[in-house]
């Protein structure tokens, strides 16, 4: 798969994780609903292997974006998912994943 079509899956990646964290507005609302944070754990996953599979120089158009702890983050998902600790993975939802599509869709 190429770089265009694998930054085109992060970004969907992203606007699932937007639209599962709509009306979440506490990270309690996010801690009660298990389903969600699945859903969130599962996209944040993808999206750290997807950006793995990136070419270095696709990964250096994207200056602003910190490819290593993306991938750190889905490491960290896929080996220690129990000892996630998910009010990092609410915060990473709500902060920074909103950024993280505005800086691959601006670019």
């Amino acid at each position: 798969m190429n770089d265009s079509r694998n930054i085109e899956r992060i970004r969907i990646y992203c606007s699932k994780i937007i639209r599962y964290m709509n009306g979440i507005l506490s990270f309690d609302m996010f801690l009660a609903n298990e389903e969600k944070v699945d859903a969130i754990i599962l996209n944040l996953e993808q999206i750290g292997e997807t950006a793995k599979k990136l070419t270095n120089g696709a990964r250096q158009t994207y200056p602003n974006i910190n490819w290593k702890r993306i991938i750190g983050l889905r490491n960290m998902i896929a080996h220690e998912y129990e000892g996630i600790l998910l009010q990092i993975i609410y915060e990473i939802a709500c902060n920074d994943i909103p950024k993280l599509i505005l800086n691959i869709t601006n670019n």
